[in-house]
């Protein structure tokens, strides 16, 4: 090994000694998954692929037989302490395998194994950082498509050493900010599952409201989504607004767009995309802002509540009004016939009131979740050279 002339700007107490590089194919053996797409089961083997790491969700994947599974192992093993990574597609998404149980992987994704050079789950947290993802990205083949690193050049890599108990330090810190922020997704996770349930019983009306006095409300009544709402258009187009610089929020197709120096709505209102892939997405917008012309702009009327039309919309499917084969689009005079029975303005008052301390509790933890992950990215640039 050859001695780094740099060592990181944040450190533990009492290390003081110089980190050491060497290629990756020194260090650990690097494998890719089986190149030919297997039968699958319904039920076996899970079979990772780049989804299942980019997604994070290893109950949900798919199976192989266990007959496919002892073929593959005969070339290469998964086990507690291995590294999968993405080298196709998203490439360098990593995972550090802390089960022991039998699994296999696609050609999508690289296996590097436990190296006795290194502490549990450091070279994970190394493969995260951007001294790593920067060699990835240059020995990409962007050409490709999709882009995908090869295994000779993954092998050509740098890996950074420090000492085994530094590197036990630093692994366990990390672990300890991932284990945060996982807390945090799962109460969230939670919280939305729960007011999906909420929701449900609510629009059923297996849950009702009382008006202040403890008395109910009227029955609720069927109406057509145009009965409560308005809509609005916009002209605003991306390229208009290019050199555009403000202080007002301007919405387009995933969200907040940018800020312009002017504003279309100064009270809340609703966003629909109403053309393109990401057609029928709702969104609760903020006053004093705007949104470009593939959006419709939905307000209520005096015999509804804003917030109580967009928790509706937001579990409602718009798919039936599609139009256009190559360009999807929906149309406000199509979707405003849709059906809903909707209670007094009061109850309505009231469920909008309920729902958004909900969304205010998300929103709270999808707040300290960003937070949390910009803070670990720092970490990551300080931590590592």
């Amino acid at each position: 090994m050859t001695e780094m002339k740099n060592t990181p700007r944040l450190r533990f107490p009492n290390f003081y000694d110089k980190w050491e590089s060497d290629y990756l194919k020194n260090v650990s053996k690097v494998y890719d998954g089986t190149h030919q797409t297997p039968k699958y089961v319904d039920e076996g083997v899970p079979f990772y692929s780049v989804e299942t790491l980019t997604s994070n969700d290893f109950l949900k994947t798919k199976y192989i037989s266990e007959e496919v599974y002892e073929k593959e192992i005969k070339r290469v093993k998964i086990e507690s302490g291995d590294i999968l990574m993405t080298r196709i597609g998203d490439i360098g998404t990593s995972k550090l395998v802390t089960w022991d149980k039998p699994c296999s992987l696609y050609v999508s994704l690289a296996l590097i194994k436990k190296s006795k050079q290194h502490a549990s789950g450091f070279l994970k947290f190394l493969f995260d950082s951007k001294f790593f993802q920067s060699q990835l990205w240059q020995k990409t083949l962007h050409v490709a498509y999709p882009k995908k690193i090869n295994l000779g050049e993954l092998n050509t890599c740098k890996v950074l050493t420090p000492s085994i108990s530094e590197q036990q330090k630093i692994a366990d810190f990390l672990t300890a900010v991932d284990k945060r922020i996982e807390l945090l997704e799962n109460k969230k996770n939670l919280l939305e599952t729960y007011k999906k349930g909420v929701m449900k019983k609510i629009f059923n009306q297996e849950i009702r409201f009382k008006d202040d006095n403890g008395s109910d409300f009227p029955y609720w009544e069927e109406k057509k989504l145009g009965d409560i709402t308005n809509k609005k258009s916009s002209n605003i187009s991306a390229n208009s607004i290019e050199s555009n610089e403000g202080n007002y929020t301007i919405y387009g197709a995933t969200g907040e767009l940018k800020e312009v120096d002017f504003f279309e709505m100064n009270t809340p209102y609703i966003s629909i995309v109403k053309d393109g892939s990401g057609v029928g997405r709702v969104k609760l917008c903020k006053p004093y802002s705007s949104v470009l012309g593939t959006l419709d702009i939905i307000t209520n009327n005096e015999t509804s509540d804003l917030n109580f039309i967009y928790q509706f919309l937001t579990k409602t499917s718009f798919l039936k009004f599609v139009t256009g084969s190559s360009i999807p689009h929906i149309y406000y005079k199509d979707y405003s016939k849709l059906k809903l029975s909707v209670p007094s303005i009061k109850e309505q008052e009231k469920i909008s009131k309920f729902m958004s301390s909900i969304d205010s509790q998300i929103e709270l933890l999808v707040t300290q979740i960003d937070k949390s992950k910009t803070w670990k990215k720092g970490l990551l640039q300080k931590m590592f050279v």
